[in-house]
């Protein structure tokens, strides 16, 4: 889906912030043994997370969203600006996606003259002064 690759040294601060942001449940320290599990995961919809993981090098992470339905791309582009926004905070060196413009919304319209149900028709003539 999307991935936004930052360096940081992750502090209790900075996990913190993004559990805020993200409202991200976060499990950096294992009780007993070594956990398999991401350090992090947050619920973006009912089929998609977002999901921190450790990068390939030392202090280098990665927010990588996943999903396992179809959301509207629209959607997926949100997040994608959410996650890098988060990141940038952690790290200013991260590049922040284009934003897409969003298309007009269309809203069918019909005349004002234009009564669909009789009942109300009277009570339109009132309020426009008609009556």
């Amino acid at each position: 889906m999307f991935v936004v690759p930052f360096t940081s040294e992750m502090t209790d601060a900075d996990l913190a912030r993004l559990a805020r942001v993200f409202d991200l449940s976060t499990h950096m320290y294992p009780k007993q043994r070594p956990n398999p599990t991401s350090p992090g995961v947050a619920r973006l919809d009912h089929f998609s997370g977002l999901y921190l993981e450790r990068g390939p090098a030392e202090g280098e992470w990665v927010l990588e969203g996943r999903t396992w339905g179809w959301p509207a791309a629209e959607s997926v582009h949100e997040w994608h600006l959410l996650a890098a926004q988060a990141a940038h905070q952690l790290d200013p060196t991260v590049k922040m996606p284009e934003r897409r413009p969003t298309p007009p919304v269309q809203i069918d319209e019909r005349p004002v003259e234009e009564v669909q149900n009789r009942r109300f028709a009277a009570f339109r003539r009132h309020l426009v002064g008609l009556s």
